[in-house]
């Protein structure tokens, strides 16, 4: 009877090479002879795996030596460590908030923002401990631009994020009972979420059992007034993705949940929401310029503009574009809110300061963490600890984190008038500032390349 041969398990590298080297045998079969010499060993081995001869050289070198006499064993080259530092880019919210004021602070000094000098006084204020590279990424992300000014390249907020912020403003000093705002906003909770310091002397006696990595998510949506938490309207589930917890938010869901909401809103009231896209879905939304004929010619029809199919598609997309500017864009769920007696106002991108919900959130974070000190870490104990951390929040909290965010907006509107004074104003530069025209390219450059990228 044979030996039985012992099966060999190939990864995926090694069965590539017997795949090569099938195809070379295959090849010399239908050539009637060797490809190459078969006294040049070394060239046929290189050809048929696909590999460099020095690889075949420096392999025989380390399995035989130098003499050729010895044997052994190859091993797995090491991989070479990369020494590449990775920026800093991720600015949560209230990092982008004060780092946006702080470059406000240079205008109303009339001096110039440049990029080295934020480096230099954001690391003096412990606001951001990047590179120059990371800093005009994260400046970016705060909704600032180069823009031209006097003929030099300053730092200048995006126009189009200031007038949302402008209308938002003005819709809010218009509001006269503040208690009957509405701020709802959505976050997450890991089940793994505990204190990460605590007074300790490094023995066992005084150490907790902490899980380790996050766990199982927790997605959360609430709302809340200056008088406190809307009742029955925390909304809670377990999230099944790894990725941005917003991925898993949907409009029809978060419908249901907005009506509850409204439902327990006796009164007319101001509500606060931003702008993410479950949020954000339009009434009567407009094709684009990539939509087909018909969905185009459709839409128009349905708005009332004479068209039909004779136009060619440019003719169409002209008329969409005319319409666009005529037709006011309207969203569901203001029109719910409406329809109640309540309305709705949307926060500026990149504003979320504005919203008092946001501390509410860091101080039921906290409590959660505090209570999370003993096994089972899961998702379910962490629903436990959520509910008895919304408690704990007493309307006082509310009231305070509302008169906040309201000395926040007139703050903050008081600053844009002023700022609309010093516009015409001429900016400052000190003379120890190096603002050299190469520097300037060199900046303008990398967020030209940035803004092509995304």
């Amino acid at each position: 009877m044979p030996k039985r041969v012992r099966k060999t398990v190939l990864n995926s590298e090694t069965r590539e090479f017997v795949v090569r080297l099938r195809d070379y045998f295959a090849r010399e079969q239908q050539n009637g002879g060797p490809l190459l010499p078969l006294d040049n060993v070394r060239d046929r081995v290189a050809d048929a795996l696909g590999i460099g001869k020095a690889t075949v050289s420096r392999i025989t070198k380390e399995k035989f030596g130098e003499s050729s006499m010895e044997e052994r064993k190859l091993s797995t080259p090491k991989k070479k460590k990369c020494n590449r530092v990775h920026p800093v880019t991720s600015a949560d919210d209230f990092d982008m908030a004060a780092i946006r004021n702080h470059i406000y602070g240079y205008y109303f000094r009339g001096e110039l923002p440049t990029c080295k000098k934020l480096l230099t006084s954001l690391k003096s204020a412990s606001l951001f401990n990047g590179s120059m590279t990371s800093l005009r990424v994260v400046i970016k992300k705060c909704g600032f631009r180069y823009g031209k000014c006097d003929k030099r390249k300053v730092l200048m907020e995006r126009k189009d994020i200031a007038l949302m912020r402008c209308d938002f403003l003005r819709k809010i000093k218009k509001i006269k009972n503040w208690d009957n705002v509405v701020y709802l906003d959505e976050t997450w909770l890991n089940a793994n979420h505990t204190v990460s310091k605590t007074w300790t002397d490094d023995t066992a006696k005084s150490c907790i059992k902490a899980p380790e990595g996050k766990g199982q998510r927790l997605i959360i949506c609430h709302a809340g007034t200056a008088k406190g938490f809307v009742p029955n309207c925390l909304w809670a589930f377990k999230s099944v993705k790894t990725t941005d917890y917003h991925e898993e938010m949907n409009f029809e869901n978060f419908k249901q949940w907005f009506i509850k909401l409204l439902d327990n809103l006796h009164e007319p009231h101001h509500i606060l929401m931003d702008n993410a896209p479950y949020h954000s879905v339009q009434v009567n939304k407009p094709p684009t310029s990539n939509s087909n004929k018909g969905e185009i010619l459709e839409w128009l029809q349905r708005n009332g503009v004479e068209a039909d199919s004779q136009l060619l598609k440019k003719e169409l997309v002209r008329l969409l574009n005319l319409q666009k500017l005529q037709t006011k864009r309207t969203y569901f769920l203001d029109e719910m809110a409406k329809s109640k007696g309540h309305t709705v106002i949307r926060l500026p991108p990149y504003h979320c300061q504005y919203n008092a919900i946001e501390m509410i959130w860091a101080q039921i974070k906290g409590c959660a963490a505090r209570l999370n000190t003993t096994p089972p870490f899961t998702a379910n104990k962490m629903l436990i600890l959520l509910e008895k951390a919304c408690s704990e929040v007493t309307p006082d909290n509310w009231r305070k984190v509302v008169e906040k965010t309201k000395k926040l907006c007139y703050d903050d509107w008081d600053r844009d008038v002023r700022y609309d004074t010093l516009e015409d104003q001429p900016l400052l530069i000190n003379v120890g500032d190096s603002s050299c025209s190469s520097d300037s390219e060199s900046e303008t450059q990398t967020l030209m390349s940035l803004s092509d990228s995304e």
